[in-house]
């Protein structure tokens, strides 16, 4: 069924004396995921810039931007610094900043059309695709859950003692009552998450000023750009750890928390104010995640400079340092202070990011799969698929978590294509988007980013596929087999027609 003919059906069932009050109608039944009472006023179209109009849409973009703040991402940040130094802060801002392009277009979805990025994929696509695109993109979701929960975990850890099993259920209940709070309105969550950003910028940035960084090579690491010898695994990992396929599914969805002028006369311009302030409000959140992950990449690049630490020289020579030995290399550069700090600002980064991780679970489930469920049905069955798998690597594997945190960044940017490929497709067609509908250079733009994720995936395939080979044929097989479906699956979300 096209979109004007479902939009046309549910307009008749629709009693509303104006069209704006019909079509605005049509809209809260679109984004079903949320309370229509959560529907925040944005008031009349302004003649110039206004900041208190930017406040009203300020919400959306920062809780987006936690993603890049998860835990996952933390550990990405300490390993870099301690890898490569300075030298790597250029590549994390280059990621922010292809994350704004990427996270803008997944809004505009949203915005223009008053459809999520999952229910689009579910109108776009046949079942023999959507069914193994949701398996991905949930699988995805799940392993960044397993970061954020044990990241939390640990945080407990640190700071209680807490052992990492019951730190996983504690984060767990958690979640619950931080998504509870959606009852009482969007703006409460919203603010909770801000007040969680504030946390992990006092707490990482207080160690910033306890350490002593060259200030030189730091604006040198920016503007030069350069890639260590010993640092292209960690170069290749911060594309997959910052930018979340999970994320865009989520950004989609929560624009539609807003409540825009959608009557004929005013349409254009309420959408053109609509992405604008959207995108004003992505880039300053987006600002303070960049930030707040080079002073982590900063601190460690300086603690390991030094190299008038014993425990940090050990650790640097035998293997990176995971999130609990941070925290001791930490104490031993500023003392009690340190730890304390690093505790609280991976509590903020664990929690906050479990609880838009599973909206986002939330948003794939409902749009994709047309799961039709209570709020809190569906918060518990997204919760509870992360749950399991993320207590079996807790127990099971407490001495390997820091392997893991690596292979599961792998998880993220390998399936990132799937999330990146629909809402290429979407942004550009002119059906979808009308005028709204991504420009030839941007369009160029996107399409060569996704060519060189794909292409960094493939680069970090084939050392394991070397490494399968070397146990014979057979496995060699097998690996290569999966690569081709890897690179099919691709080759199909591309070739697919958006209509």
């Amino acid at each position: 069924m096209s979109q004007h003919s479902e939009d046309s059906s549910l307009l008749k069932n629709v009693d509303c004396g104006t069209p704006e009050q019909s079509y605005n109608s049509t809209l809260e039944r679109e984004f079903e995921v949320h309370d229509i009472g959560n529907l925040v006023e944005v008031g009349d179209l302004e003649p110039a810039f206004s900041f208190r109009k930017l406040l009203r849409f300020a919400g959306p973009g920062f809780a987006m931007s936690i993603a890049y703040l998860d835990p996952g991402n933390i550990c990405s940040d300490l390993h870099c610094g301690a890898v490569a130094g300075y030298k790597l802060i250029w590549l994390l801002f280059l990621t922010h900043a292809l994350g704004l392009y990427v996270q803008t277009l997944s809004a505009r979805i949203g915005i223009v059309t008053g459809r999520n990025l999952a229910q689009h994929c579910h109108e776009q696509y046949a079942r023999s695709i959507r069914i193994p695109l949701w398996l991905v993109c949930e699988l995805a979701i799940i392993g960044s859950d397993i970061q954020e929960s044990i990241g939390t975990a640990i945080a407990l850890y640190l700071l209680f003692g807490v052992q990492i099993w019951a730190g996983i259920l504690v984060a767990a209940l958690l979640s619950y009552v931080i998504l509870g709070i959606q009852r009482f309105g969007a703006r409460k969550v919203e603010a909770l998450f801000i007040a969680m950003i504030a946390i992990m910028c006092a707490c990482f940035g207080v160690e910033v000023f306890m350490s002593s960084p060259d200030v030189r090579e730091i604006t040198k690491g920016l503007l030069i750009p350069r890639i260590p010898a010993s640092a292209t695994v960690q170069a290749v990992g911060i594309v997959g750890a910052v930018i979340m396929p999970h994320n865009l599914f989520l950004h989609s969805a929560l624009v539609g928390t807003r409540r825009i002028k959608r009557a004929a006369d005013v349409r254009h311009a309420s959408i053109r104010e609509a992405n604008f302030y959207t995108t004003l409000e992505s880039g300053v959140a987006l600002l303070f995640s960049f930030a707040i992950n080079a002073t982590i990449m900063i601190v460690f690049a300086d603690i390991y400079s030094r190299g008038n630490s014993a425990k940090s020289v050990h650790m640097a020579e035998q293997h990176l340092p995971g999130l609990v030995e941070a925290a001791d290399l930490l104490r031993g550069a500023f003392g009690d202070l340190g730890p304390l700090l690093w505790a609280i600002g991976l509590l903020s980064s664990g929690q906050s990011s479990t609880a838009t991780g599973t909206m986002a679970g939330q948003y794939l489930m409902e749009g994709m799969m047309r799961l039709r469920a209570s709020p809190w049905l569906r918060l518990f069955i997204s919760r509870s698929t992360s749950l399991v798998p993320t207590m079996l690597v807790g127990v099971l594997f407490t001495s390997r978590l820091d392997q893991f945190d690596e292979w599961l960044n792998v998880l993220q940017s390998l399936a990132l294509p799937f999330a990146l490929i629909p809402t290429l497709k979407l942004a550009q067609s002119s059906h979808v988007m009308s005028e709204f509908a991504v420009g030839p250079r941007w369009r160029a733009f996107g399409w060569l980013a996704a060519a060189v994720i794909i292409a960094l995936n493939v680069y970090l395939l084939l050392p394991l596929i070397v490494d399968l080979a070397s146990y014979g044929v057979a496995a060699a097989c097998m690996a290569l087999a999966l690569l081709g479906m890897y690179l099919l699956f691709v080759y199909i979300l591309v070739v697919s027609k958006v209509e």
